[in-house]
């Protein structure tokens, strides 16, 4: 089945062959080599057997590669399923198991043996949701989809050739618009490495030093951004268009300054699941002083209808993707076939209303489905999980709001200890519970369900031992109060411990650098993540003060 957009990005290879393409760490790749090496690609897949239609994973890492790899799949005539080597072991074998991949593309290519992977006609990507059943859903893309995703983004923006960020984590369906939107258009797409990626005032820096002009985040990510100008002093003054999805947009105060300051800039709120992308939008308009706290997810992108049955949303039209591979019954619950329609209907889960002026605004999942940095995630698969480590009688996982961020808890009847080290072997870092709490028994409605509403609040933190001694040390555990919204941090607290992330981590070292010159990486305050510790690492050269 043909597609438009490897149509496009031919074309542009053909006609301007010395463009910049792809821009890492390493250097430049150009549209004629990214092309042409795509090309050699995908010969060396087909003859290595793979069919139309099958499902190629692709485990390169974010490198220049993981690009050549992705249009020689579409090549070739195959989906990709761009899966992050840095996953647990397991989570990457189930992930091959379930996409019947028998084409793995990584440091070599090579063919899985015993396997005759299902083909998917016009299957153009495979991305895995979060699945109650304990297992991830594979959900299969078509080409049409990518087809339409990528003329409303350009159409919707700019068709200009943008310097775009590659921020999605791989294997999430915004990777798909990061790198389609920005080849199509002629615009280089720019890979941070995975310390740039992961430390968000390295990240600002990148924004600012490649000059980056479209990038698309989630709502927290673009919120901890914001926050960090004041401190960091680093302004990514060349952003033209900045889209968020994943979760529900919060406009805080941070993010009505950040766009005040950049008056060519515009917002867009983009909502959709991954099995249909992209399908209500909303841009915000008028001076970001006067824009709403909470905005409407908008109206349907071109292509696509929305429909509301009992306060659930329904997508339909071409965008709307095949379902979950070789999983039928969880198709036929999700998506319906109406008779005589020439698309299927997909059911949400998420709970809207239309306000006055006909915009839908998201008001919460109709099942126990969270958010966390943009990732949906059915808690009952974390449950079923954990449920099978030696020592859990039984458990519960629910989300709670920490430092303005979402994370998951945990709650298990039996021996804590350990629990989250093993859950790291099998599970990715988003779907790791921040805290697990040991409790003697799970309370149960009259039903016999876990009651979620009488779970115990989390505990104070443990003995930290002393207060903070010291200037330095009492500075740094005040930054820490600020950010984290606590009061009772000792010297040897862990900042993880007390809800912190990386994300949070961020915005205390960036807090922190207008009174300490010494420059503390994100990695190595994680690390030894104590106030004690930092404060050691901040006094390594002599303090500044006043600054």
């Amino acid at each position: 089945m043909s597609s438009r957009v490897l149509e496009l990005v031919g074309e542009r290879a053909l006609a301007r062959p010395d463009d910049p393409a792809v821009e890492t760490v390493d250097g430049v790749l150009s549209m004629g080599a990214l092309w042409e090496r795509a090309g050699l690609l995908a010969a060396r897949m087909t003859s290595a057997g793979l069919r139309p239609g099958e499902v190629a994973v692709v485990t390169t890492g974010r490198t220049a590669e993981l690009l050549v790899a992705v249009l020689a799949v579409l090549r070739a005539g195959g989906g990709f399923c761009v899966v992050d080597p840095g996953y647990p072991t397991a989570r990457i074998r189930r992930i091959l198991r379930e996409s019947g991949a028998r084409l793995v593309v990584g440091p070599s290519l090579r063919l899985r043996p015993g396997r005759t992977g299902p083909a998917r006609e016009g299957l153009a990507y495979v991305v895995f949701t979060s699945g109650s059943t304990g297992r991830p859903k594979a959900v299969g893309m078509p080409h049409r989809t990518v087809d339409a995703l990528i003329e409303w983004t350009l159409a919707s923006t700019s068709r200009e050739p943008l310097r775009t960020l590659q921020f999605a984590p791989l294997g999430f369906d915004v990777f798909v618009q990061e790198v389609f939107t920005a080849l199509c258009s002629g615009g280089v797409l720019c890979l941070p490495d995975e310390d740039e990626r992961r430390d968000l005032v390295r990240l600002a820096e990148l924004l600012e030093r490649r000059r980056v002009e479209r990038l698309f985040v989630p709502p927290v990510v673009l919120d901890r951004l914001a926050a960090l100008v004041p401190y960091t002093g680093v302004f990514p003054s060349a952003l033209r268009e900045v889209a968020v999805a994943g979760e529900a947009l919060r406009v805080t105060p941070g993010i009505r300054r950040f766009f005040a300051e950049l008056p060519r800039c515009r917002l867009h709120h983009h909502y959709g699941p991954s099995e249909t992308h992209v399908a209500l939008a909303h841009t915000l308009t008028g001076p970001p002083g006067a824009w709403p706290d909470l905005p409407p997810i908008g109206t349907p992108v071109a292509g696509f209808g929305a429909g509301v049955v009992d306060g659930e949303l329904w997508l339909t039209g071409p965008g709307v993707g095949h379902g979950y591979l070789n999983d039928p019954a969880a198709t036929a619950r999700r998506f319906v076939q109406g008779p005589g329609a020439e698309w299927p209907t997909y059911r949400t889960g998420d709970l809207v209303a239309r306000d006055q002026d006909g915009l839908l605004r998201f008001l919460g999942r109709a099942d126990d489905q969270v958010k966390v940095r943009g990732h949906l995630v059915d808690p009952a698969e974390v449950e079923s999980v954990l449920g099978s480590l030696p020592g859990v009688r039984e458990c519960a996982v629910t989300a709670e709001q920490v430092a303005g961020e979402t994370q998951l808890a945990a709650y298990v009847a039996g021996d804590a200890a350990g629990l989250r080290a093993r859950l790291a072997a099998e599970l990715p870092a988003h779907l790791v519970p921040a805290r697990i709490q040991s409790v003697d028994r799970l309370p149960l409605t009259p039903h016999g369900k876990v009651d979620r509403a009488r779970l115990p609040a989390p505990p104070p933190p443990g003995a930290a031992g002393e207060a903070p001694d010291g200037s330095v040390e009492r500075e740094v555990a005040s930054v820490w109060s600020a950010v984290l919204g606590r009061e009772d941090i000792g010297r040897d607290h862990s900042f993880l411990s007390l809800g912190g992330t990386s994300l949070s981590a961020a915005l205390v070292l960036a807090r922190l650098r207008a009174s300490f010159p010494a420059r503390v990486d994100l990695s190595g305050f994680l690390a030894a993540p104590t106030v004690r510790e930092l404060a050691r690492r901040l006094t390594e050269t002599e303090p500044v003060r006043g600054a």
